[in-house]
């Protein structure tokens, strides 16, 4: 848990190579009670919110930014520490949601406020929070804008996560989210993996960065996964953007698919000096879009 402004914390931090997602927490002092943004696998939230001296029974509101598992599991919890609260998420997430939370659970779970216009806003204590449908990552994938402290902050899911086609996701609209998501200024981007990133300046060189990583991304998933050249391209843009766990995985793997690609090697050396965490997500996720043997 870290605080990031007066009354805007991280609850649980994502770390690098972790699957769950960051949660956001919002307090917004007056009778609407705690907001979180996002509930990641599962998480002892009364343990936590209680550190930071809240009341975790005061939790009235979640918006959730898309249906992935690990945006959204955590929800069962949420709902044994208080059945009341309110869950919101776009009307083209909503029954993937359910269908996860309800998998081998006795919760009979269903979203409460539903979205279905592409910018609506909720009125949360003093704070007006823009809720803006940003298809791509998945069909109902949600921003959430705010000003908090005099400075707007954004919060998205997953721009670290491409409109991968192959896993349910648009190329064509993740590219168009994130062109609004630039002209939107942000001061802070609170991001669903890559946690905490500032000031605005940095913030454009992220999105512009992801939107090359959709490029390669779609390639490399969606039209030819064996393209050596491709996985070099996408290790090098996230070792520029120091996503050294990424880059690891793409260079291995683009060297794994031609022995011979002298520019990754060398691109391995330089970041085998982070200390990346050693993962193989984007060889597991080509087997399970294409099988063992592709």
């Amino acid at each position: 848990m870290r605080q990031i402004l007066k009354n805007l914390f991280i609850l649980k931090e994502c770390q690098i190579g972790e699957q769950s997602s960051t949660i956001y927490l919002l307090n917004t002092n007056s009778q609407d009670g705690l907001i979180l943004i996002d509930t990641g696998l599962g998480f002892n939230f009364k343990k936590e919110i209680k550190k930071i001296g809240l009341d975790p029974k005061n939790i009235k509101h979640c918006l959730l930014t898309h249906s992935h598992f690990d945006h959204v599991d955590g929800c069962k919890d949420l709902i044994k520490l208080n059945p009341k609260i309110r869950f919101y998420i776009h009307i083209k997430d909503a029954d993937a949601t359910e269908l996860i939370i309800n998998k081998d659970q006795n919760i009979n779970f269903k979203v409460t406020d539903i979205f279905k216009e592409k910018i609506s806003t909720l009125k949360l204590g003093s704070y007006d929070i823009k809720c803006i449908h940003i298809p791509g990552h998945t069909p109902g994938s949600m921003a959430f804008l705010s000003t908090i402290e005099k400075r707007n902050v954004l919060f998205t899911g997953d721009i670290c996560g491409g409109g991968i086609e192959s896993l349910g996701g648009n190329y064509e609209d993740f590219k168009r989210s994130l062109q609004e998501l630039l002209e939107i200024k942000a001061d802070i981007l609170c991001e669903g993996h890559m946690n905490i990133i500032q000031p605005s300046e940095e913030i454009s060189n992220y999105i512009e960065g992801f939107l090359k990583i959709n490029d390669y991304l779609h390639i490399g998933f969606d039209l030819n996964p064996k393209d050596s050249k491709n996985w070099y391209n996408f290790a090098l843009i996230s070792y520029q953007l120091k996503i050294y766990d990424s880059a690891y995985n793409a260079c291995n793997y683009a060297i794994k698919l031609d022995t011979e690609n002298t520019k990754a090697k060398n691109l391995l050396k330089k970041i085998k000096k982070h200390n990346p965490p050693k993962y193989e997500l984007i060889e597991e996720n080509i087997k399970n879009i294409y099988g063992d043997n592709y």
